[in-house]
């Protein structure tokens, strides 16, 4: 094959296998970030007293809210 076919099919292989490892790279570092903040929350929710309440805001506007235990003298939701 000539150079002129060849040259222009390498540099777009090249071209499509940084995409594509770029797009791996980025994926699992918000895999890492996500597992992490993760991480934090169960850490923090550990140290409360029972009857705590933990609001967070995450990045897409939603919240998240955990009850840690049952209230001192309250009554859960279970069939107990």
């Amino acid at each position: 094959m000539d150079a002129i076919v060849v040259a222009p099919l390498i540099a777009g292989v090249i071209a499509c296998g940084g995409r594509a490892l770029y797009v791996w790279l980025r994926g699992r570092a918000a895999i890492q970030i996500a597992q992490l903040n993760d991480r934090g929350l169960t850490r923090r929710v550990q140290v409360l007293p029972p009857g705590s309440r933990v609001i967070e805001q995450r990045a897409d506007r939603s919240e998240v809210v955990i009850e840690v235990g049952r209230p001192a003298g309250g009554r859960g939701g279970g069939d107990e």
